[in-house]
């Protein structure tokens, strides 16, 4: 959804970056003129128990859950204020004249200078700034154009600059599919734009790269920034999560039984990283993923990711067809599921509220292809083999003690689809399947696996 809106504005809300909760207070408590908006940044330090044992991950969520619950703990690191206030146009009696509008971010801090961390607060603030610039918008009642006079802050000092509101206003989310590329990435949006603009005295390098969006705990939209800063800091973003199934749809797999218990899983794509990867080298992944770039609405992003990632395009070929013909009579199936649910993913370098789907690949209309230098092996597994070998991958993370997910609670309350499934063991597997890849040691993504947890428990449900 849009980075706000009458009832989200009234709400104290939450969201992550680099070792800070974000506790973002509402910007309006039933008072029209108050044009306020305050972020306050505490240590997640704060969220630690005694003895605990948790992940980092799971610290992380239990500070996202408390602070969107209205958790009052004080001493914020530190603090951003944002406030926005009409300013004097040029000359009210032309037609021609702007309104104007006056933006000031401020920073406030608890800690020692040389221990806040600049940068950081200089993307936080012109997230915030977006975030005004919406709440201005919303009260927008004449036709004329809107000039944003901002102050902010910079690596050292303050800086001034001036947009028009419609460049740095994106539309409505999916940020939706009404968006000219019928909800897929458009980098000559005029949000786009104005957001390489707002970032460029930061790093003109970084502005011109791909935009993504800074969320809250649900996933709503706080604002926009460049995707090298979301890695940088760890901020909370959005992106998809998706099971790639061979001919058999996995939900028609579960309900299309005699007995309506469910017949066979089918077999799902698993891939192996190569070896010359960055980030988890060799390491496994049973899902397909990405991140969603700014404007773009989720199932699109999870078409395209399918389609770069393995070369299946079906999904997007009829999301782009449909675009293009919206009158068609003809019902043309999409391999692609709608949006099934909604996870929270924290790890120490990822943190992503991923949203989760199928594709079910039919393998006599196309064929997986990746890229050599992205993945090293990839095939269709049965199903019960991905699923004790992702459980055994968490269990050897949790035995190591590096499990980022929670350690009293690792099924999340997921139960095995198939309980007779779940009872088989190692050697009867092998025995059942003839295949030669050592399965049993397959050592997954522990992103992957977070969101193995959160697959089961909606299975289960």
């Amino acid at each position: 959804s849009s980075s706000s809106s009458s009832s989200s504005s009234l709400m104290t809300q939450s969201s992550l970056a680099s070792s800070y909760a974000v506790r973002i207070h509402p910007s309006n408590n039933g008072d029209d003129e108050c044009n306020r908006l305050k972020w306050e940044l505490l240590s997640l330090n704060k969220w630690e128990l005694p003895n605990d044992n948790e992940g980092e991950g799971t610290l992380a969520l239990r500070a996202l859950s408390d602070c969107a619950q209205g958790d009052d703990r004080p001493d914020a690191a530190f603090t951003l204020s944002c406030e926005w206030n009409p300013s004097d146009s040029d000359d009210p009696s032309d037609p021609n004249c702007v309104d104007a509008w006056s933006i000031h971010v401020s920073v406030a801090s608890s800690i020692n200078e040389e221990d806040v961390p600049r940068e950081l607060i200089c993307v936080l603030s012109r997230v915030m700034v977006q975030s005004a610039a919406s709440e201005i918008a919303s009260k927008k009642i004449t036709d004329r154009e809107i000039l944003l006079r901002i102050t902010l802050p910079l690596l050292e000092g303050e800086g001034c600059q001036q947009l028009l509101l419609s460049d740095i206003i994106f539309p409505t989310e999916g940020r939706s599919s009404s968006s000219a590329n019928g909800g897929g990435y458009d980098p000559n949006n005029t949000g786009v734009v104005g957001v390489r603009q707002l970032f460029t005295p930061l790093n003109s390098q970084y502005a011109n790269m791909e935009i993504v969006d800074m969320v809250n705990r649900e996933g709503r939209v706080l604002g926009s920034l460049p995707r090298p800063y979301v890695h940088t800091w760890n901020i909370l973003h959005r992106g998809i999560g998706m099971v790639v199934s061979k001919d058999v749809d996995i939900f028609e797999a579960l309900l299309d039984g005699d007995d309506n218990a469910g017949k066979a899983m089918p077999e799902v794509y698993v891939h192996q990283r190569t070896s010359t990867k960055r980030i988890f080298p060799s390491l496994y992944d049973m899902f397909v993923g990405g991140v969603s770039s700014s404007g773009e609405d989720a199932k699109w992003t999870a078409a395209r990711e399918v389609a770069e990632e393995l070369g299946l395009t079906r999904a997007l070929n009829v999301l782009e067809k449909n675009e293009e013909d919206v009158n068609v009579e003809e019902v043309i199936v999409n391999p692609l599921s709608d949006k099934l649910f909604q996870c929270t993913v924290c790890t120490s370098y990822n943190r992503c509220v991923v949203s989760m789907f199928t594709y079910c690949c039919d393998t006599a209309l196309e064929s997986i292809t990746w890229q050599e230098e992205e993945v090293a092996w990839g095939d269709y597994v049965p199903y019960d083999i991905v699923q004790l070998a992702g459980d055994m991958s968490i269990a050897r993370l949790v035995e190591k003690g590096v499990w980022p997910g929670s350690s009293c609670n690792k099924d999340d309350g997921g139960k095995d689809v198939d309980s007779k499934q779940s009872e088989l063991t190692i050697e009867e597997l092998k025995n059942k399947y003839d295949k030669d890849y050592s399965w049993d040691t397959w050592d997954f993504v522990p992103d992957g696996l977070l969101v193995w947890e959160a697959w089961k428990a909606f299975l289960s449900r």
